[in-house]
């Protein structure tokens, strides 16, 4: 693990016991830190690894810091308690990431790349974490994508730590500082918890200020957002691109990959030939890679030879099988539209389906796609938002849930080997734990089909 010894001899109250909270738990202890562990949740409590504390009923005149996980609301649509006991009491609410910003200074030399985006960011930290290693560096992948970032045991010196950021982690966190900071992109997402679009940009914004002036941005410049922060940051700014040629930058065109840093442009290769990087979003995801590894040491050849070995993620375009040329595609990972309009993108004949909480206002971003898509099949709480907007436009039905949403949309794809492509543009909370677990359904029941399960 990574040891936090900043609070030796302190007490710390640690709120919200999953992942991230049992993490800092441990790390807290082991550097001699007081730790009063609390949840809501009497079974969270009971993994905690030491004696739970209720904060609800603690003097926080005493505490040095709170932590907190990152679904704890901090302001939108009101505060946690807890949160706003500390703010009262004068004690600060950071997160796990500060917790290692913290520890650096005790870790062998390293660098650190810290990768956020609306979309995209999960396949960007992998797929770099996979080139740096592949190009012969001490390399890890860890954070919101899955590992947190307490529980990695340090790398050895001159490694590198890959780090995926959710703006809710960006608002707890101060003093990170990456020598890299990716922004893949911007768009409406998470706005019940920022209240604000301004609000969550300037969340996702934080990446590159905590760098002070100092590192390297690498700016997706596809949205108003990204260009924005590309002409206004003072430290060096690489913008990427997948839409076409920018100064200076990195860019894929007819998907071909282009880095254009040093002035001239130059053809690097082609990218998306692996099918774990099918589709024009995952030309962006290249693009910030090439653009992060080649400032980390990385050539080119190398760089391109692992984007062939890349085996993708669960849950993002991710190939379930094929039965009788129907092929089927689980990105449960596109929970908000999105990252759903990508995923429409990147196929044809698609038997989409969708649904689940809506989290935003408009699901007119699709229309421009709904060519690609033969019939939809809606599912959970929020189906008669699709059944407004497809009605009169494209086929479809409410199957309400999802087995039954993949075994009709089999039945109907095999009349012309189309494609049953899962990606909600929901959140998965109405009838799943989160988007794993309806992935992970999706998985079972169309392997059942595949192996002879009746559509």
């Amino acid at each position: 693990m990574i040891v936090v010894d900043a609070y030796q001899g302190k007490r710390i109250g640690v709120f919200g016991l999953a992942r991230s909270g049992l993490a800092a738990c441990r790390s807290l202890v082991e550097g001699g830190a007081g730790v009063l562990a609390w949840d809501d949740k009497e079974s969270q409590r009971s993994a905690s690894p030491v004696p739970p504390v209720n904060l609800t009923q603690e003097n926080f005149e005493g505490l040095t810091a709170l932590v907190v996980s990152p679904g704890v609301p901090l302001t939108f649509p009101k505060a946690h308690p807890l949160v706003k006991k500390a703010h009262d009491a004068g004690v600060p609410v950071l997160g796990d990431m500060e917790l290692f910003a913290l520890a650096r200074a005790s870790l062998p030399k390293h660098k650190l790349v810290a990768v956020t985006g609306t979309n995209g960011k999960s396949t960007t930290t992998a797929l770099l974490a996979h080139c740096l290693s592949e190009g012969g560096l001490s390399a890890l992948g860890a954070g919101n994508i899955g590992i947190p970032v307490l529980d990695i045991d340090p790398l050895p010196e001159g490694g590198i730590y890959v780090f995926e950021l959710s703006s809710f982690q960006l608002d707890l966190t101060e003093s990170l500082k990456p020598e890299v900071a990716i922004i893949l992109n911007v768009s409406p997402d998470h706005l019940d918890r920022h209240g604000s679009m301004s609000n969550y940009v300037a969340a996702k914004r934080r990446i590159f200020e905590m760098q002070e002036g100092d590192g390297v941005a690498v700016i997706g410049v596809d949205d108003a957002y990204g260009r924005a922060m590309a002409e206004t940051l003072p430290q060096k700014v690489i913008p990427v691109s997948c839409e076409g040629p920018v100064e200076g930058g990195v860019y894929v065109l007819d998907g071909m990959l282009f880095d254009a840093t040093s002035g001239a442009e130059r053809e690097i290769g082609p990218v998306g030939t692996n099918r774990a990087l099918r589709g024009k979003h995952n030309g962006q995801n290249a693009a910030a890679v090439f653009a992060a590894a080649r400032e980390l040491g990385v050539a080119p050849d190398k760089i391109l030879a692992a984007f062939e070995t890349f085996e993708g993620l669960p849950h993002r375009l991710e190939i379930v099988g094929e039965k009788d040329g129907v092929h089927f595609i689980n990105d449960s990972k596109a929970s908000n539209t999105g990252a759903a309009l990508r995923s429409l993108e990147a196929f044809e004949n698609v038997y989409w389906i969708a649904g689940g909480q809506f989290k935003e206002t408009s699901l007119e971003m699709f229309t421009p796609v709904l060519s690609h898509v033969k019939k939809a099949y809606l599912i959970g709480k929020d189906d008669r938002i699709f059944v407004n907007f497809l009605r009169h436009k494209v086929p479809f039905e409410q199957s309400h849930t999802l087995e039954v949403a993949i075994r009709a949309a089999a039945r109907d794809a095999k009349k012309d080997g189309g494609v049953v492509l899962l990606a909600p543009a929901c959140a998965s909370f109405d009838q799943f734990r989160n988007f794993e677990h309806r992935g992970e359904v999706f998985r079972k029941v169309a392997r059942a089909v595949i192996q002879g399960g009746a559509p």
